[in-house]
């Protein structure tokens, strides 16, 4: 067929020399085609892996900067907690305090020296017992508030441990981050449900006795 079509297109006749030279051509082309092909191939798989990196790079991003919002909000809302805590216990300090001076102003008034004469006067007793559960909701404050302290502080490390991640994306393995989104799960696991309730329960609290309420407030009057 070669030599049909090559006579076609010249006058000369076609020799063995030619029809060689049209088929060393022809393989030359093939060898050639097959080379274009070969690189285009590996160009797309390459882009393909390429695009696969950026594709996971950018899913590990997402994933982290979604735990950073979720402890973002978490952390204001624990910060609302301390501040309610605080404002709280300072109220409840103040109230401890007038009642404090009330005792001591009648003990001035009665000459009240011993515990025994306190709590047969209503007023100082009132005020005492006042003063037990005061105190003991004082005391479950403080517990709360360092509760959300250090709950808060582990939050914002958390946070800065996913920045520095981020930073090194692309070196992390998928397992590292999972192990960190479990960790941060287990806390916000934990303290949202905290967040939700109360300031503090009265469940359980322990008041001081009475005695150790009147040694702390009495008025340690001299005797001569």
């Amino acid at each position: 067929m070669y030599v049909e079509d090559l006579k076609r297109g010249t006058n000369k006749d076609i020799g063995p020399k030619d029809i060689f030279e049209v088929g060393s051509n022809k393989h030359r082309g093939v060898k050639m085609q097959k080379r274009v092909y070969g690189t285009v191939f590996f160009s797309i798989l390459a882009l393909l892996v390429s695009f696969n990196l950026v594709s996971a790079s950018g899913l590990k991003t997402e994933t982290l900067e979604q735990k950073i919002c979720e402890i973002s909000s978490l952390r204001a809302k624990i910060i609302d907690k301390i501040d309610q805590a605080v404002e709280m216990r300072t109220r409840l300090e103040h109230q401890m305090a007038n009642l404090q001076g009330e005792i001591r102003s009648e003990q001035i008034r009665s000459g009240i020296i011993s515990q025994q004469e306190a709590l047969q006067n209503l007023r100082i007793r009132y005020n005492l017992g006042l003063i037990q559960v005061l105190h003991a909701y004082v005391k479950r404050l403080n517990e709360r508030i360092v509760y959300f302290q250090k709950g808060n502080e582990h939050l914002r490390f958390l946070a800065d441990q996913i920045k520095d991640d981020i930073a090194l994306i692309n070196t992390l393995k998928d397992m590292e981050i999972d192990n960190l989104t479990g960790r941060i799960n287990r806390v916000l696991d934990e303290l949202i449900p905290e967040t939700e309730k109360q300031i503090f329960n009265v469940t359980g609290i322990r008041m001081l006795p009475i005695a150790r309420v009147w040694d702390q407030t009495n008025i340690k009057f001299r005797l001569n």
